[in-house]
Order: C-alpha cells, then sequence, then structure tokens
C-alpha cells in the first residue's frame, strides 16, 4: 500500500460491530459517493445471501457500473468508508447473530494491481470465538475499462493484498488490533463491483447552479459531426469554404464566428450544420431550450449562462447549434419579462469576442429577433430552398448507400430524380425507405410509383415559399450565401 493518508477505528452505535479502515487517499466526500452507496445497497439482500454461504458455496455477484465522469480515488475512498459504516456493518451484524463471529473485507482499487490499491475495510462482529475465520471479501475496481473475466481471476490475489495492506497498517499505527487481523483465513471474494467511465461518445458539458436550497444540474451531450461540406448542395460549397471555413480554420481575426441557416422543413438545415461544425474542425453541443429553462424566477438566466460559461472553456473544440430558434423570437411579439430576460442573456453571449462559433438554424426568419442575425453576433446567412435536380441525385444515391437498398436498373435513379419535383430532401428519404420496404431492399419503377402515391407534395404551395425566399434574401443584414433554386431547376 503507497504512503498512508488516512487510517480509523470505528465503532457503531447501531450495529454491535467495529470496523478498521486505511485509505492512501484523502477522503473526498461527494454527492456521487452516496449515489454509488444507494446502488450498491440495492444488492443487500443478495450480499446478505453471498455472506452466508460463503464458506461453503463457490459463487459470486458482479455488479458493472458506468459513469459519466472519472471518479477522484478520495471519492472512491469515500465509498468504502460510507460501505463500511452502513451497508457491510449491518450485514456482518446480521450474519455475527447467527455465527457468533464473522468479518468482512471491502477492498477499492483503481487497477487490477497492488499499486492500485486506494482504501480497504474490515468490518467484523464481537470479539472472535475461534480461530481462522474466512472473512468475506467485496472488491471496487474503479477506473479502466476491465473485462469482468480478468478481474475475476485477479480477485482473490486483491483481496490479499489488500488484508495484508491493512495488517501492515495497524501493526505501525493500531498494534493493539493486530489479533483480529491474525485470527483470519485468506478471504474469499463474494462480490465484484466494476466502475467504469461511459464511452468517449457520451462525452458531455455538466453546468451546475446551486441557489439557496435549490440544486440543478443539467448535462447537454457533446456530438461528433456524422456529416461533412461534400454533403451540401454542390453549388454552395466552394462559396461556405470560401465565406466561412478557411478564414476560420487559418485562424484570421476577422474570420466569421456565426452563421444563421433558414428554410422549409425538410431541406437540410439541421444537417447543413452539422457539416459546417465539421468542416470547422468542432463538436457540436445543441443548446435547447428545454434543457435550461425554469419556471422559477431568474433560474433560466442562471443556467444558461452556466451553461455557456462551460462552453467557453472549450470554445477552441465546440460549435453551439440552436436549431429551430422561432423560440428566441423578435421583442415586438413577446410579452413576456421572462422571455426578454431569456433573450438578452442569449444577445450579451453572442457579442462577447471571445464566444464559441453559433450556428442558428428556422423555418420562419421572421419569428427571430433581428439583432440576433445582424453582422458582428451572426455574420453569415444561408438560405436554403427546395433542392434542384442535382442535389436529389446526390441525397438518393447517398442514402441508398446508407440503407444499402438496391435499383433494379439506373433507369429507376433517373426516374425517381425526375418525378419528385419540390420534394424536400426528407420527403425523398422517406421515399426511397417506403419503396424499399415494399420491394425487401430493391426498389423498381413499381415501388417508386407506389410509395408516390403515399407521399402528398403541393407544387403551388412550394413555389410561393421559394418565392419568399428569394424576397427575403434582399432586406436580411449581412453576407448572404444562397442555395434557392429556380422552377427550372427544380423540375
Amino acid at each position: 500500500m503507497r504512503e498512508l493518508a488516512e487510517a480509523r477505528v470505528l465503532w457503531s452505535n447501531v450495529y454491535r460491530v467495529r470496523t478498521f479502515f486505511a485509505s492512501s487517499y484523502e477522503i473526498s466526500e461527494s454527492f456521487r459517493s452516496y449515489r454509488l452507496l444507494s446502488f450498491i445497497a440495492k444488492y443487500s439482500a443478495d450480499l446478505y445471501e453471498l455472506m452466508v454461504d460463503s464458506q461453503s458455496r463457490n459463487s459470486g455477484l458482479v455488479l458493472r457500473i458506468k459513469y459519466n465522469r472519472k471518479l477522484s480515488p478520495g471519492v472512491v475512498a469515500h465509498v468504502n468508508l460510507l460501505a463500511a459504516m452502513n451497508i457491510i456493518a449491518e450485514l456482518v451484524d446480521d450474519v455475527g447473530r447467527d455465527r457468533g463471529f464473522f468479518a468482512a473485507l471491502f477492498a477499492s482499487y483503481k487497477s487490477l494491481s497492488r499499486d492500485g490499491l486506494v482504501s480497504c475495510s474490515l468490518t467484523f462482529s464481537r470479539s472472535p470465538t475461534r480461530l481462522y475465520v474466512r472473512p468475506a471479501a467485496i472488491l471496487l475496481i474503479s477506473g479502466q475499462a476491465t473485462g469482468a473475466q480478468s478481474v475475476i481471476k485477479a480477485s482473490k490475489g486483491l483481496a490479499e493484498e489488500a488484508l495484508e495492506a491493512l495488517r501492515a497498517t495497524l501493526a505501525k499505527y493500531k498494534r493493539e488490533y493486530l489479533d483480529v487481523l491474525n485470527s483470519l483465513e485468506k478471504p474469499k471474494p463474494i462480490a465484484i463491483v466494476l466502475l467504469q467511465g461511459k464511452a468517449l461518445s457520451v462525452e458531455e458539458i455538466r453546468a451546475v447552479v446551486s441557489d439557496g436550497s435549490e440544486y440543478r444540474e443539467v448535462k447537454i451531450p457533446i456530438k461528433n459531426p456524422e456529416w461533412s461540406v461534400e454533403d451540401l448542395p454542390p453549388k454552395i460549397v466552394e462559396e461556405v469554404k470560401l465565406i466561412v471555413v478557411n478564414p476560420f480554420k487559418s485562424g484570421l481575426p476577422f474570420a466569421t464566428k456565426g452563421a444563421f441557416i433558414t428554410g422549409p422543413p425538410g431541406v437540410g438545415k439541421s444537417v447543413m450544420a452539422e457539416a459546417l461544425a465539421n468542416a470547422l474542425g468542432l463538436k457540436v453541443v445543441e443548446l435547447k431550450p428545454f434543457t435550461y429553462r425554469s419556471m422559477w424566477y431568474g433560474a433560466t438566466e442562471k443556467m444558461l449562462n452556466a451553461i455557456m460559461n462551460q462552453v467557453y472553456r472549450r470554445r477552441k473544440e465546440l460549435a453551439v447549434v440552436i436549431d429551430d430558434a422561432e423560440f428566441l423570437s423578435s421583442r415586438k411579439y413577446t410579452i413576456h419579462e421572462a422571455h426578454l430576460s431569456e433573450l438578452s442573456t442569449i444577445l450579451y453571449h453572442l457579442q462577447r469576442s471571445d464566444r464559441p462559433f453559433t450556428i442558428l438554424t428556422a423555418n420562419n426568419p421572421d419569428l427571430v429577433d433581428p439583432a440576433l442575425l445582424r453582422p458582428g453576433r451572426v455574420d453569415v446567412t444561408i438560405l436554403v430552398g427546395y433542392p434542384d435536380k442535382e442535389m436529389r441525385r446526390k441525397a438518393l444515391l447517398r442514402n441508398a448507400s446508407k440503407y444499402r437498398v438496391r435499383f433494379a436498373s439506373e433507369r429507376v435513379v433517373d426516374y425517381i430524380v425526375s418525378n419528385t419535383s419540390w420534394y424536400s430532401l426528407a420527403e425523398l428519404d422517406a421515399l426511397l425507405r417506403l419503396a424499399a420496404s415494399r420491394g425487401s431492399g430493391t426498389v423498381g419503377l413499381e415501388e417508386v410509383e407506389w410509395a408516390r402515391r403515399r407521399v402528398v407534395v403541393s407544387p403551388t404551395e412550394r413555389r410561393s415559399i421559394q418565392d419568399y425566399l428569394r424576397w427575403w434574401s434582399t432586406k436580411v443584414q449581412g453576407i448572404v450565401i444562397t442555395y434557392v433554386p429556380t422552377e427550372v431547376e427544380v423540375e
């Protein structure tokens, strides 16, 4: 055992037990240790049965607990101390009433080696009435992702090393209790708790607001973008790279720090947001109102500030995406002061010079407060209309590859592209999946016609939406990148 940080002899006022405790790390009390204790407590009945049968049966329990954040050794040591004083003390007392004497060892490790020992405790009932009792051992393994089989094989050795470390500690600091340890046989592992961090795919931003008696925690996943800039409409790829991507990646001081993407539902605004973040070499944090809004006065702004402060610390690797930004509606439509305060908070953060790259998307740009979209906050506006034939073909082939869909002939692809005028990309995707379902993975002309009858599209309505986007592009502030195909290009 490494240099000792703490050693205790604990007496219980509730149970007729005594506990020796030793830790190589300073104990760090945390709500996480109490949460882990409550989880282990759920299996106390199973632990009791294993303790009762520990001398005669060769069975055990393996629990795997996954945690979002890495736990410090001090927190793991606190789990050991809490368990020894509560769960283990109660179980040892219950078993000891029948046997006259019983002992249980609880050892915490951060790796499968002697140097990985964090803390250990031995809890025993009354005084020994006979020699050579075999303690039941429970092991808590934290840190590295370890297979259950390798831990089971190493468990006996780990338990014995923990007991030896405890014996060495008592010999140095509490010699009067050595007789108890000397009366024990080698411990038998009956339970293993594997405490492991989750995969990197669940990386997240964590913000906490504590105000008096209120404690609120918000976790927002960090996404790796799935789309690339090559998935965007070919006609605007070079323009996006020239205006947004290249200056930002070059670290130029005048590079844009925000983009607003608008267009009708289903044309690929969210895809474009992810593709843009990917092109900038950034991961994505989606800011949604339900993650930070509160019914209490002032709590919404506090949580929003807490989230943004966490994002600022990682602004060189994160992009903030505010999808469906219509909830940030213009102040002339707003009648509640809480919404005005929320909007003012977001405006403040978008004004800061050290802000992360921010992307907003909206179906109806007229609803979004114009102050959000002015140059200096969001510099570039990207207008996205219904796709032309070139983009429909590109999306169709990409989705067919993604879903492993086969076309009966090349003629089928041409037919779909020519007969899906005014379809959004989402509707084109739905058409392909519907036709593939009927054809069991193979799409022919018959399957396409069957699927087309189930997708309703109004060309007249969509022409008017396309015209509206062209008109809106003439009155928006700042730099505008437009992908609004003409009627000839669409049809």
